[in-house]
């Protein structure tokens, strides 16, 4: 076999092999404890008036922990629930916080949902958002 034509081959079987590797999850560690203090303080501040201290909500707000919150998101991912967030709160403004500070709110949440910390933050990105999956379960 020519040389052109293995080469051929072992590119096509290497990007099968990439395809098929799972996506990641929350259980990854995706997010830092440093970028979960910065998204506490975003919480106390802008969304615990509404969903309170212990992220339990009230008449008005949904939890943000528990199984009902993890039911709901499961299978989706963090970029769906960062833009929506993003877009829907708080409800008297939505639409005004940024998304990095969305995001990091995010990983409070999601620590507060005891998913891991991990060395390295997740970006505010779209597209590295897109890639991380909400799962209620550790697969």
């Amino acid at each position: 076999m020519r040389f052109v034509a293995k080469l051929a081959i072992f590119f096509v079987l290497g990007a099968a092999v990439v395809a098929a590797d799972p996506p990641r999850t929350v259980w990854d560690g995706v997010y830092t404890k440093e970028q979960v203090e910065r998204g506490k303080k975003g919480y106390v501040s802008l969304c615990a008036r509404c969903h309170g201290d212990k992220l339990l909500g009230n008449d008005d707000a949904l939890p943000l922990v528990g199984k009902e919150f993890v039911k709901k998101w499961d299978g989706k991912t963090l970029e769906k629930l960062v833009e929506y967030t993003r877009k829907e709160m708080p409800s008297d403004g939505p639409g005004k916080l940024t998304r990095k500070e969305i995001t990091d709110i995010t990983t409070f949440v999601l620590s507060a949902n005891d998913f891991p910390t991990g060395k390295t933050e997740v970006a505010p990105d779209l597209d590295v958002l897109k890639e991380i999956m909400i799962r209620s379960e550790k697969k």
